[in-house]
């Protein structure tokens, strides 16, 4: 018979993790809730709600108070945005707000994504403008 393995001898390389590790200077995306957006806009916070739905979306409902500037027109105005305060992107459901907040803050500004997008802060409560005529 042959000579049996030793306990201390591993037999295959060890697995890679299952999460990929951060790079140190990766820039990530923080998000809101709508429940404290809620809170941030009772409480005055200065803020810019920047709504990047297309215009067909932004026509059927929205945000009072919300800046629209659809996600493709956001590069070529870039300057128009506030570098003073927070801005709090959202879409319908924050997928493309992720990337446009993404993209701010690579520019240097301090923008957030809205989880669930207007979904969700009309779901939970949020108030919303409607169109009711077509």
């Amino acid at each position: 018979m042959g000579k049996p393995l030793e306990p201390s001898q591993p037999t295959a390389p060890p697995l890679a993790p299952l999460t990929p590790e951060l790079e140190p200077d990766e820039l990530q995306v923080p998000e809101i809730t709508p429940a404290a957006l809620r809170s941030a806009l009772q409480d005055d916070q200065p803020l810019l709600l920047l709504d990047v739905r297309e215009p067909y979306e932004w026509r059927q409902v929205r945000i009072p108070g919300a800046r629209h500037m659809p996600m493709n027109s956001v590069p070529q105005h870039l300057a128009e945005l506030p570098t003073d305060r927070p801005i709090v992107v959202f879409c319908a459901h924050g997928s493309r707000s992720f990337g446009v907040a993404y993209y701010l803050r690579t520019e240097g500004l301090d923008a957030c994504n809205l989880t669930g997008g207007i979904t969700q802060w009309h779901v939970q409560g949020g108030e919303v403008e409607v169109r009711t005529t077509l």
